[in-house]
């Protein structure tokens, strides 16, 4: 009986690989295509030069740092940019009929923020909490925001502002201005809600006056009952769980009046945070600020010297929202081997941020404090009483 022949190899495919290999190489060569072409969305080659162009803050317009032209961003209707959206229609998973798409980031493990990167970039700093990002990128859902506040602060005018608010501190050591580093200094679109609503509350309170003097000095309580209307506009909710009530507050205000309806050659050269807070989430976070505004109205209604507010009951209508990016300037410093942090809204140079504090200064202060009071003592001491 003859020896039975070998099996044939099985058929080989591109580059003398199997074909589940070649199946497998293919899908990748597809996805790294797709991430190209997304990110080919956010790249602006130059008209005259074929390099890069990048938003210029200053000017309003494309730049291009290789032959120095300047490109117009393409008009658009900014009407709707200030177009509200109906709350309860896309409540649906958060997003609902909200267009969205794909974009490369990267989660922070130290502040929850998810930043967007380039898949060329290689230094990944969280802008947010200077913490090294590791691991590669991955495409991550995302709203595609409605609106944006495009950068209106230049780099140098941010770092400019950064200084002044630096040497105007208190307190702060007199080289702290030229020791700040602001190697990590960028421009970062942050995401936010506004939301509108018209609130109509019920409720029963506690109206106080004060009777009698002296030890028989009381407060006399008068249950009462009221209503309460009024509309919120445009409450401005952080949909990033990196940026603090007090960085956000601290920044304010923010003119959403000149909102400009979103077009990626706003982003180019900048970096932008995905939202992290959901649509349902932001508006329970908007209502606990509302609810803290009607409980002053409930105040100014009941009157009287002193309220007291027993319950309410508030019923919301006409609930719209926005999700829009505003620009903000953030860098971390070092000072004597401490990190600080500091950001500067890009629109109005408005600067929030902590610093160090100059011991010898402090101690100068209390001992001058120290003396003051004691010379006011001596000289109180030293007058003669008549008595």
């Amino acid at each position: 009986m003859p020896p039975p022949l070998p099996e044939e190899p099985a058929p080989r495919g591109p580059r003398g690989l199997y074909p589940f290999r070649a199946r497998a190489e293919r899908r990748h060569a597809a996805k790294e295509a797709a991430e190209d072409a997304k990110w080919s969305q956010r790249s602006f080659p130059c008209p005259a030069c074929g390099a890069d162009l990048r938003f210029d803050p200053g000017k309003g317009s494309m730049h291009c740092g290789h032959c120095d032209s300047d490109v117009p961003v393409p008009h658009v209707d900014d009407a709707a940019a200030q177009v509200e959206n109906p709350y309860h229609e896309h409540l649906d998973a958060d997003t609902g009929a909200l267009t969205q798409e794909e974009a490369l980031s990267l989660s922070c493990d130290g502040c929850g923020a998810s930043i967007e990167f380039h898949p060329d970039e290689h230094s990944r700093v969280c802008p947010f909490c200077d913490a090294a990002l590791v691991g590669d990128p991955g495409m991550q859902r995302r709203i595609v925001p409605q609106a944006v506040l495009p950068f209106d602060l230049t780099h140098e005018e941010a770092h400019s502002a950064m200084r002044e608010w630096l040497e105007s501190r208190w307190f702060a050591p007199n080289d702290i201005a030229e020791e700040a580093q602001t190697d990590h200094f960028q421009g970062v679109y942050v995401p936010f809600w506004t939301f509108d609503a018209h609130t109509d509350t019920d409720y029963v309170g506690q109206r106080g006056r004060t009777v009698g003097s002296g030890k028989r000095r009381r407060t006399v309580w008068t249950t009462v009952h009221g209503n309460v209307k009024g509309p919120f506009d445009d409450v401005l909710v952080s949909a990033s769980k990196s940026v603090s009530m007090e960085f956000k507050d601290a920044l304010a205000p923010w003119p959403l009046r000149e909102l400009e309806t979103y077009q990626t050659e706003f982003l180019a050269g900048f970096r932008a945070e995905n939202h992290t807070v959901g649509l349902r989430e932001g508006f329970g976070r908007a209502q606990r600020f509302m609810k803290e505004v009607i409980n002053d109205w409930i105040r100014a209604d009941i009157g009287g010297q002193r309220q007291r507010i027993t319950s309410s009951q508030t019923r919301y209508s006409k609930e719209t929202f926005k999700h829009i990016l505003v620009p903000v300037w953030i860098t971390h410093y070092r000072f004597e081997k401490k990190s600080y942090r500091l950001s500067v809204n890009g629109r109005t140079a408005k600067v929030f941020g902590h610093r160090p504090f100059s011991n010898l200064k402090l101690f100068g202060a209390t001992l001058a404090l120290t003396l003051a009071l004691g010379v006011v003592g001596f000289m109180i001491s030293s007058v003669p009483w008549v008595g």
